[in-house]
């Protein structure tokens, strides 16, 4: 008799070995009513906040932490909202062809993991489209470092290629060209 008590006991600690996990996950999606909502709309003033600011990697930062801890329904739209802001964002700079903010921007995005995430919304974008238009914004400045190399401007044609190399860092035509520029400016100097 005392050995079944003691096989129950040990049964029961090992199941909540097993399902402790599950119960703190339920616990924290179920926390105090109301806080859900307060959650929320706090991660959205502030990633909005951030947004104003220009820091769209705080931005997706608050959410990434918000969505991981809480998994609240509304949490997602949120998050996903947020991205298709931001894309929006580096969308806007595109068209202004500031092809720097975007590259910056779409990278941001994509660094993120965003596109990762399992949201009940669908995002307006994905890997492809982050990655085609970094590759559209590093094509772009790397044509006007050109446009300003050809025209003796190699100051400016090596800043130009140094916006795209924090977006684009492998670019090996992009790393070639400045230090091309970069060697025939010191020639240059030492001439004088």
């Amino acid at each position: 008799m005392r050995n079944a008590a003691s096989l129950t006991v040990m049964v029961f600690c090992a199941c909540l070995i097993v399902f402790a996990p599950s119960c703190s996950y339920i616990r924290r999606v179920t926390a105090p009513a109301g806080q859900e909502h307060k959650v929320i709309d706090d991660t959205a003033k502030q990633a909005q906040a951030n947004i104003a600011l220009g820091d769209y990697n705080k931005a997706l930062e608050l959410y990434s932490k918000a969505y991981d801890k809480y998994h609240y329904p509304g949490m997602s739209s949120g998050y996903a909202r947020i991205g298709d802001r931001i894309r929006n964002s580096a969308d806007t700079a595109y068209q202004k062809k500031d092809f720097s903010e975007a590259g910056n921007i779409y990278n941001t995005l994509f660094e993120s993991g965003i596109t990762t995430r399992d949201f009940s919304q669908a995002l307006s974008f994905d890997d492809d489209y982050l990655n085609g238009q970094m590759k559209a914004c590093s094509k772009a400045l790397l044509e006007a470092g050109l446009t300003s190399y050809r025209e003796g401007k190699l100051e400016d044609a090596i800043a130009v290629w140094k916006k795209a190399l924090v977006f684009d860092r492998d670019n090996m035509d992009i790393k070639n060209m400045i230090d091309t520029a970069t060697t025939q400016l010191q020639n240059l100097k030492n001439i004088k």
